[in-house]
């Protein structure tokens, strides 16, 4: 047998593997796994391919799909198999993710085996049936209904003592399809919603991240929120991540001819959804042009159910590419005379270049009663109505400092549902009248 690599956080299952392939075994467990599937998968070397790698039992969607991706772009001739129990989701899974093949841990030790040499001999074939393996393979009529060229293993073969506890299975996404017409590959909805302000020091970046926590429990990892501040994004900052990639590398030569090499660059976070964090400094940001930002965007919309994009402060060649590619903008104004005049400046300036995509969500941020404004008073000077008013609050500067948005917190004040009423939007599970009608929370 062949090296196999095993990726997961059950040390039963690891220590039965152990015992049936002996020093044919490596192994990355619980702690290095902790650290995330770029730096567990970077720690080994260019040069020592597994000829397969077996992620699970006990390893997450969002662990499982980053692993699968991370190795099958490190690894490009290594099979990859999913251990799994057969059941609700696993079609999602298996379509998700780059495998080759599902066994469920269940297996006795011979099918396990045969599983594993099966998966081996069909990314590796040679010539001939291997001894005591020539009919590893069961037939068709056996196996689960599965995605075209993924080997299923069930647990026909399954002893008690080899009983895993159950496995999370996320909902199933969303099989509508948005935008210009159908899209292969998982189901996808592809709504880019563009978050835009004329000002910096709005709170465009609380509106985006919470954004991004709110859908991510409507469409769980489906969810991508990109940092197009090139020069001085702080979204890693406000989600509390230290990225081990950004947006130069997610929009690098390398990234731009192959999905699945992009799909490493993307940083999980754990509400739920993936990040593309800004970059590092403004000397690195400004290497990354309007045009490469749009057809990230474009490439990420083919990917995922929903793009969300904190864009720069007022119109530069970033923030226009994003809201030309929208279906989605939502506008950010402060409770001020100057901020909402700016508002009307900016969607007149808009409007005269005919990018402004129909759907447009004005959220008001800091709203109170002191500032000698009220909501009407800011719509008459901007013209349009306001959707969403988020009342002034200090929960919104410790939520930032903390690094955790609100969203992520499991309160019920007033900050939280207006949050909550500006995600509702893009819930296509809600109400009309829940989404459309203007000032759903204000002060």
């Amino acid at each position: 047998m062949s090296r196999v690599l095993l990726i997961s956080r059950s040390r039963k299952f690891e220590s039965r593997l152990r015992g049936l392939l002996d020093n044919e075994l490596d192994s990355i467990m619980g702690r290095s796994l902790a650290q995330g599937a770029s730096v567990a998968i970077a720690g080994l070397g260019l040069d020592d391919a597994p000829d397969v790698a077996m992620i699970g039992p006990s390893v997450s969607y969002a662990q499982a799909y980053e692993l699968s991706t991370a190795l099958s772009a490190r690894y490009p001739g290594t099979g990859i198999m999913l251990v799994r129990d057969s059941g609700p989701g696993i079609e999602k899974w298996m379509t998700d993710m780059n495998v080759q093949a599902v066994a469920s841990p269940n297996l006795g030790d011979t099918a396990l085996i045969e599983a594993v040499a099966g998966l081996r001999d069909r990314v590796h074939p040679v010539a001939g049936p291997r001894d005591g393996h020539a009919d590893h393979a069961r037939p068709a009529a056996e196996r689960p209904t599965s995605s075209p060229n993924v080997d299923v293993f069930d647990d026909l073969d399954a002893s008690a003592d080899n009983a895993e506890e159950p496995q999370i299975t996320l909902p199933e996404v969303n099989s509508d399809v948005g935008g210009d017409g159908a899209r292969s590959g998982p189901a996808i909805l592809g709504q880019i919603i563009a978050v835009v302000s004329p000002k910096g020091g709005m709170g465009k970046t609380t509106v985006a991240t919470n954004i991004a926590v709110g859908l991510a429990k409507i469409a769980p990892m489906s969810v991508v929120l990109i940092d197009g501040d090139v020069q001085f994004g702080d979204v890693a900052a406000a989600l509390s991540l230290a990225p081990l990639t950004t947006l130069p590398d997610a929009v690098s030569d390398v990234a731009a001819s192959d999905a699945i090499v992009l799909k490493t660059y993307l940083t999980p976070h754990a509400a739920g959804f993936y990040v593309i964090c800004g970059a590092t400094s403004p000397v690195d940001g400004d290497r990354v042009t309007g045009d490469q930002l749009s057809d990230l965007i474009a490439r990420l919309s083919g990917e995922f159910r929903y793009v969300v994009i904190d864009t720069a402060p007022g119109l530069g060649e970033h923030t226009l590419a994003a809201i030309e590619r929208s279906t989605d903008v939502v506008l950010v104004c402060g409770m001020s005379v100057t901020s909402a005049r700016g508002l009307r400046s900016h969607m007149a300036a808009l409007d005269s270049i005919d990018i402004l995509p129909r759907s447009r969500h004005v959220v008001l941020n800091f709203a109170d009663r002191d500032s000698g404004l009220t909501v009407r008073d800011v719509e008459s000077i901007t013209g349009i109505p306001v959707d969403v008013a988020i009342p002034r609050s200090r929960r919104l500067v410790l939520s930032m400092n903390r690094g955790v948005p609100v969203l992520q917190d499991r309160t019920r004040d007033s900050v939280a549902k207006a949050l909550k009423a500006i995600v509702r939007r893009f819930d296509p599970s809600a109400p009309p009248e829940k989404r459309r009608l203007h000032r759903r929370a204000v002060v």
